[in-house]
């Protein structure tokens, strides 16, 4: 017995060959401009790849640890599943071992779904819809009934079962009560459509009256009206009937076989709301965009007041309050809100959500984002902001060991809020993960336990790790990024005059309060503040979109597969035509 114990003992002291896989090991790296790179990084630690603009970090660390991670993984579902994912191919690279599931936080701006919002991105809002649907008076129902994302509707019909060895037919009746307000379908706004925006009423739908971009009667919508029969489509739209005019305008979706085919016909006003009232306005493409906003009033909901919810959600109330109210708070008062909750003998059994609910909140107001309201539109938010509500809903995320890789997370950040996002990377750290950061900001690096400095310049001159270490060493490291670290900008001892001023008068845009500015003209002017201060509500609420203003934001550039930086540019239509002249051929031989 005792030489068992001994064993048990021996074996027990020994490390267990599972705690051996402690570092992710990249050998041959030549992903973009990488040259061969080898490297091994340390799991469960900060990691924080540095370097000039192009060296090759996010070669690395994006399209080569992260994308063979997400290959790896999306070879686990059935090809079933794999035929609705994107195919990704595998990185250049000779060995990768050691990965784990790696989750991106990029500054790519959030779903511009009309239907998104900081409460639905982040989960609070489906942990307030359990709270109320719990504590609420009256008591309305489940927490669907207070989802402005779920419609209520019934039914009844007839249902067969086996009962007592015989077959039965009962009719049975079903209710689903939602949370969505009927009239606007949870969007917060209705819409009025301008027909004569649609089409020129003196002319036929075969003589080109409608004015919709995609509504060509050369391709299929011409087909459908050609065969509908609901109307003739060489008479002018000003001589329709009511009947003709209501099945072109209003008819819903209606099956019809036309030459053999078999085509759905759909009124101009539904199919409109259809193929772009469904979609954010800033996430159409230019020329759609400018039909829509010539053709398209919205307005705010005068059933629900915007708050998106039906009359039934909006009259279960906790302490007074309901959760439209409670949504349209700034977080930092909704945090308070939530703690006196916490107090009340009636909330008992409620403690772990409230408990939860109040960390994510707090979470907010620890990175900088306690300014915001969870009924803020998630396409409103900017590219920083949207990367770090998605660090919050990781912060609360039951997954352990796990590479979260962050591209630029304090870009744009105030130097009061960086070190709330530090905190938010050791925290993610400190739950088991491992974090690789694309970082160029010296506060960043100093937090980091393992530095990566990849150049020594840009493209072909980079994609070398140039040092691996701590931050005392790459200060003597004699690289770029080491003989900059201690740097410091230099005021100019004179500025440039302005040439006149842009005034701005009572902007109100989210948190504004009738602000009143002049922005002067002809200089570099640089608005600043700490996250949340109202910086973007301003330049993009009362500047962008004025006569002689050009826009230049974080939103990703919109083309075809075809796009490339040549294209997109212009830079290519010299190139063709020198091509052209020199070989005696048109420009049009070197399109794709």
């Amino acid at each position: 017995m005792a030489s068992t114990i001994q064993r048990m003992a021996t074996s027990s002291s020994m490390p267990h060959a599972a705690d051996s896989h402690d570092l992710i090991r990249v050998t041959g790296a030549r992903e973009n401009n990488l040259k061969n790179v080898d490297i091994e990084l340390p799991k469960r630690r900060l990691t924080v790849f540095t370097g000039v603009s192009g060296s090759g970090k996010s070669s690395l660390v994006f399209d080569t640890i992260a994308a063979e991670s997400q290959r790896l993984i999306n070879e686990t579902y059935s090809s079933f599943v794999q035929g609705f994912m994107p195919s990704m191919a595998r990185p250049d690279v000779d060995v990768l071992e050691g990965l784990t599931t790696a989750i991106i936080v990029d500054q790519q701006r959030m779903g511009a779904d009309p239907r998104s919002t900081v409460g639905t991105a982040t989960d609070t809002g489906a942990m307030l819809r359990i709270l109320f649907s719990r504590l609420g008076t009256p008591h309305i129902g489940s927490p669907q009934a207070f989802s402005f994302n779920v419609a209520s509707i019934s039914g009844a019909g007839a249902v067969t079962f086996e009962k007592g060895g015989r077959t039965v037919k009962e009719r049975r009746d079903f209710t689903v009560l939602g949370g969505m307000c009927p009239r606007c379908e949870g969007r917060g706004a209705v819409n009025d459509i301008d027909l004569t925006a649609l089409y020129d009423d003196s002319k036929s739908l075969n003589g080109g009256a409608l004015t919709i971009p995609g509504f060509s009667m050369e391709g299929w919508y011409g087909r459908i009206f050609n065969g509908c029969g609901f109307f003739d489509p060489d008479k002018p739209i000003n001589t329709f009937t009511a009947k003709e005019l209501d099945a072109l305008l209003h008819k819903e979706a209606t099956k019809l076989k036309i030459d053999g085919v078999n085509l759905t016909y759909l009124g101009l006003i539904p199919q409109i709301q259809k193929s772009y009232l469904s979609k954010d306005v800033d996430a159409m493409q230019p020329h759609i965009r400018a039909f829509v906003e010539r053709a398209v009033t919205f307005t705010t909901c005068p059933d629900c007041d915007g708050t998106r919810l039906s009359e039934a959600a909006r009259s279960s109330t906790i302490e007074g309050v309901n959760i439209a109210d409670v949504c349209a708070m700034q977080i930092t008062d909704l945090a308070r809100w939530v703690g006196t909750l916490t107090e009340k003998p009636v909330a008992t059994s409620l403690a772990p959500l409230l408990t939860a609910l109040g960390h994510t909140l707090d979470s907010f107001v620890e990175i900088g984002l306690g300014y915001l309201s969870l009924e803020r539109p998630a396409g409103t938010l900017s590219g920083g902001e949207a990367q770090r509500v998605k660090m919050i809903r990781h912060l609360g995320s039951a997954l352990t060991d796990v590479t979260y890789v962050f591209d630029e997370p304090t870009i744009g950040l105030h130097p009061h809020d960086i070190a709330r996002m530090n905190n938010l990377l050791l925290q993610l750290r400190d739950k088991g993960n491992t974090v690789l950061v694309v970082e160029h900001k010296p506060e960043t690096i100093a937090v980091a336990d393992h530095i990566v400095d990849l150049g020594p310049g840009a493209g072909s001159a980079g994609g070398e790790v140039v040092f691996e270490g701590s931050l005392a060493s790459l200060r003597t490291s004699g690289t770029v990024t080491g003989r900059h670290l201690d740097d410091r900008a230099v005021l100019k001892e004179s500025v440039r005059e302005p040439d006149g001023a842009l005034a701005i008068r009572g902007a109100a845009t989210h948190n504004l309060r009738d602000v009143d500015v002049d922005i002067p003209l002809g200089i570099l002017v640089v608005v600043t503040g700490v996250a949340g201060s109202g910086k973007s509500s301003l330049i993009d609420g009362s500047v962008a979109g004025l006569d002689g203003v050009v826009t230049i934001d974080q939103a990703a550039i919109r083309g075809s597969r075809r796009s490339n930086p040549a294209t997109y540019t212009g830079l290519l239509e010299p190139i063709r035509k020198a091509f052209a002249k020199a070989n005696g051929v048109k420009p049009a031989l070197w399109f794709p």
